[in-house]
């Protein structure tokens, strides 16, 4: 017996070649590394960085009055402060409320664009053309609908996690005679079993979306109502998605390997050729600039480097992202029935695509045509021969049979054979 998900290992890496390198067009690299750069998320942190020096009189010169704490002096420079104190009279709660909205409509903006580059993702892999601003237009229902269920995962999520906790909140923050230390341990543990277990069932929860993904672009149908078919497909044949679930499993851990090794050592590469490059163009600059405008002008080289540094990783991880996505797809058209995913490399006529009818886009009394035609013209053919045959083409008194006596019977008959 064989397993869909390593039979889809092969096809995967064939198609993956053939869609990247069949030709070799590097636009179309650019447009998927957007959108692996859009699907596959992204992290970032700010820190800041203050400092405990506080300007006093002596840094101003003698001008300055001392700063009394609590009194704001008159400004020896006539420097009207009416600016200042409207900036001071600001609630800093309102400016971190005002920060935190900010941060959570990105975050929303940007979850929107991901889940709609789920769907363009896969629709420029199957029909290997991409077309962004086509593709995106064309998913932005679904890609709002697929926001929706996963911002209300998350929420239900969030409430289990918090719901899990208030059984030790009470231990934690007042003064309980019942807190120990096998108390803080227990709840240590309990906290990480129930991030363990909603990860774990957040990954089903996200692998079946992804496979239902491709159900709801090639059904025609909500997302939804793809996942409740995913989900009773996976009733009927558990034991293909739990190898798939393995073999995806270690497809992440052997990509990943590869990926890690690959960034560190053109990571390494690119800090030698980068050290280089500022050392020539810091050496050129002295002899033009000041010192302070090299640093700026270097500070811009450095943030170029860092910004070619990020594009030139995001397009290495390409065939990795590609080839992972390939192999979904493969294994959902063997696996999921009745699925016709209408792939670019797929032979016309191929037994359980939909290519004989679907793909070449004839109803079956459109395909026949040619053989009806064929009969209708060799039946024609036949009643032509009949109808002029020799023996019809001889004199009435030489045809067989023919009696020139019996003239009216003959004449008759001869009638109705020309007839």
């Amino acid at each position: 017996m064989t397993w869909y998900a390593i039979d889809a290992i092969d096809r995967a890496f064939s198609r993956t070649k053939k869609a990247l390198l069949e030709p070799f067009d590097f636009w179309k690299w650019v447009k998927l590394a957007i959108i692996v750069f859009f699907v596959g998320g992204f992290g970032s942190s700010y820190g800041g960085q203050g400092t405990n020096y506080n300007m006093g009189s002596e840094d101003w010169g003698s001008d300055v009055p001392a700063i009394v704490p609590g009194d704001v002096p008159a400004s020896p420079y006539d420097i009207s402060w009416t600016g200042l104190g409207y900036v001071q009279s600001i609630d800093p709660l309102i400016i971190i409320a005002a920060a935190i909205i900010l941060l959570i409509l990105f975050v929303i903006v940007f979850s929107y664009i991901s889940s709609v580059m789920e769907f363009v993702f896969v629709e420029s892999l199957v029909k290997n053309e991409v077309k962004l601003r086509a593709y995106f237009k064309k998913f932005m229902g679904k890609g709002f609908n697929l926001l929706l269920i996963r911002l209300a995962i998350g929420l239900l999520f969030f409430i289990i996690f918090v719901l899990s906790l208030l059984p030790f909140v009470s231990i934690f923050v007042t003064e309980s005679p019942d807190f120990s230390v096998p108390a803080l341990v227990g709840g240590i543990l309990w906290i990480f079993g129930v991030i363990i277990l909603l990860a774990l069932i957040g990954a089903v929860i996200n692998s079946f979306l992804s496979l239902a993904i491709p159900v709801s672009i090639y059904r025609e149908t909500g997302i939804l109502t793809s996942f409740n078919m995913v989900y009773r497909n996976f009733r009927k044949n558990w034991q293909e998605i739990l190898v798939y679930w393995l073999i995806r499993f270690l497809l992440g851990i052997g990509v990943g390997f590869l990926v890690l090794i690959l960034f560190i050592v053109l990571f390494l590469v690119l800090i030698i050729v980068f050290l280089v490059i500022d050392g020539i163009a810091y050496y050129i600059l002295s002899t033009f600039v000041s010192e302070p405008l090299i640093w700026i002008i270097l500070a811009l080289f450095v943030l170029a480097e860092i910004l070619f540094t990020f594009a030139l990783l995001m397009m290495l991880s390409v065939p990795f992202a590609v080839f992972l996505k390939y192999h979904l797809l493969t294994f959902l058209e063997k696996w999921f029935d009745g699925l016709n995913i209408p792939f670019f490399d797929k032979p016309a006529g191929e037994p359980g695509t939909g290519q004989g009818e679907i793909g070449t886009g004839l109803s079956s009394s459109e395909q026949n045509l040619p053989e009806q035609n064929a009969s209708e013209q060799n039946s024609s053919e036949q009643n032509s021969s009949e109808r002029y045959s020799p023996e019809n083409e001889m004199p009435e008194s030489s045809r067989p049979g023919s009696d020139n006596s019996n003239g009216s019977d003959g004449s008759e008959t001869s009638a109705s054979r020309d007839f």
